[in-house]
């Protein structure tokens, strides 16, 4: 015989499970960044090529490819649309009516947007700019880090998405 559950509490238990990998996958990715950022400052000045990737670290003042970054609001102006990103996601995340499974693109897309906002994020408030390092040995493209590919893979699955929700 099934036991019946509480609504109460069947509420409480996804909100847990919801909470809980939100959290985990942001914290994940974080240390991650952290943690190549650290490496790569570490490796400078060494030419440091592993198949397609090379480790070149430099400075990003601007936003995506250096954009705007000649201009004294640029900082402040950034950081406001980060913590625009953040809260929205965060509210689109903890939505009620967003039921939550073990795979979902909405809630993955979400999470690792909210993830690589927040580094991005900190890095502009400690530093003024952005670490970059990872740059592609075949072509002349700008440098990125972990956070920019966490903010890049979210905004895919959110395209994915919505491509399904069409269909």
């Amino acid at each position: 015989m099934k036991k019946k559950v509480n609504v109460k509490e069947r509420n409480r238990n996804w909100k847990g499970k919801k909470l809980f990998f939100f959290i985990s996958l942001v914290i994940f990715v974080f240390i991650l960044d952290r943690y190549t950022k650290l490496l790569s400052s570490l490796s400078s000045g060494l030419d440091n090529c592993f198949f397609i990737f090379c480790i070149k670290p430099s400075v990003n003042y601007g936003a995506a490819f250096s954009l705007l970054s000649g201009f004294a609001w640029t900082r402040v102006f950034l950081i406001i649309i980060a913590l625009f990103v953040l809260f929205f996601t965060a509210f689109v995340y903890f939505q009620k009516r967003l039921k939550f499974k073990k795979f979902n693109y909405l809630n993955l897309g979400l999470i690792l947007l909210f993830a690589g906002t927040l580094c991005n994020l900190i890095d502009r408030i400690v530093y003024g700019f952005i670490i970059d390092f990872i740059t592609f040995s075949f072509w002349n493209f700008p440098a990125f880090n972990l956070a920019d590919v966490s903010n890049v893979a979210g905004v895919v699955l959110l395209i994915i998405f919505l491509i399904k929700q069409q269909k």
